[in-house]
């Protein structure tokens, strides 16, 4: 027992850094530019430039990147993902606004 309530209070601190982000969630958001490849300063899935299928971001309904990772706190603060261009496999990261 008093094991189990030491492993407990240890794994607290990591809770708010275990998640990945659903497709829904990176569709509804903004995503403003932070380093690497680049498809421009903001990124929106709002259908007019951009749009989000899959894992395969379209520019125009042509892929030109997916997306090889996501993760989020619990909290929704601290969100990344990072995408990988489809033409020279570059990488580059993206925060929510």
């Amino acid at each position: 027992m008093k094991t189990l309530s030491i492993l407990s209070i240890l794994c607290i601190p990591l809770l708010p850094h275990c998640t990945t982000l659903s497709p829904e969630h990176i569709k509804d958001h903004q995503w403003l530019y932070g380093g690497g490849y680049r498809l421009g300063d903001k990124l929106q899935f709002d259908n007019k430039n951009f749009s989000f299928n899959g894992d395969t971001i379209l520019k125009r309904d042509v892929p030109v990147a997916v997306i090889v990772m996501s993760s989020g706190d619990l909290l929704g603060s601290n969100n990344d993902i990072t995408i990988q261009s489809l033409a020279t496999g570059e990488e580059g990261f993206y925060h929510e606004k």
